[in-house]
């Protein structure tokens, strides 16, 4: 029997053993999937909450169900915090896809000394990653979306990473030369692991050493110069390889 289609819904949409859909998956419910009353969907709260939900009424603009089971799915291994150096469009919408799918728990944007993007409406740049992310966590089964988190400067960011215990904060930097699966090992009992990525033109010799003095570890992903959107997807990988974080 196939599974049933899966859905993110938000928290406040769960009332007692009541489901309320809205906005566009209503559509692709009634129109594409064809559901009808008595039909099962999986629904997701996007914390971790996972329910099996039947149909009880479709309307135009919304659909009911009624809750039959509920489990809270738990991440397994660390917390991945990524900071990464704003982007041209393309990569920056390919850094945040590709990262939902490998794992990452949030995205913070990072205006550096080398961007060279000029974002001119933040909320709605903002907003259009966390629909990335949202449409990245559901083709890739995740129980749960990655938070994008306002765009901030540099210098803001890296003063606030190292303050929790059981964080390991890495910067991959053409000058490191320690590997980072080495460091990841060293570090095998880290409980948040926050990645600091460049943009186009990666850091300046200025903002590593800043990065360095707040408690980074200058690391190496290999004797080649990667690209931005390259990096951040391949420092993910190693995470997640070493750790076996899923989410």
């Amino acid at each position: 029997m196939p599974k049933p289609p899966r859905f993110f819904i938000a928290p406040a949409d769960v009332r007692e053993r009541e489901i309320t859909i809205s906005g566009g998956d209503v559509r692709h419910i009634r129109t594409v999937l064809r559901k009808q009353p008595g039909d099962v969907l999986t629904l997701l709260d996007g914390r971790g909450a996972e329910y099996q939900a039947r149909i009880i009424r479709l309307e135009q603009a919304r659909i009911l169900a009624v809750i039959e089971s509920q489990v809270h799915k738990e991440r397994q291994g660390p917390l991945i915090v990524l900071g990464q150096g704003v982007a041209k469009s393309d990569k920056m919408d390919w850094v945040v896809q590709k990262t939902t799918e490998l794992g990452v728990s949030s995205i913070v944007p990072l205006m550096t000394e080398r961007t060279i993007v000029k974002v001119k409406d933040e909320a709605k740049r903002t907003s259009r990653w966390q629909t990335i992310a949202r449409e990245a966590a559901m083709q890739s089964n995740r129980v749960d979306i990655p938070a994008i988190e306002q765009i901030v400067s540099f210098n803001d960011f890296i003063r606030t990473p190292n303050s929790e215990p059981g964080t390991l904060s890495l910067l991959p930097w053409e000058e490191g030369t320690t590997p980072v699966k080495e460091v990841l090992r060293a570090h095998a009992d880290a409980r948040k692991i926050v990645v600091l990525i460049g943009p186009e033109g990666g850091f300046s010799a200025n903002e590593a050493r800043l990065a360095e003095a707040q408690g980074f570890r200058a690391v190496t992903l290999g004797p080649n110069i990667l690209r931005t959107e390259t990096a951040a997807i391949a420092v993910l990988s190693m995470i997640l390889y070493e750790t076996g974080a899923t989410a």
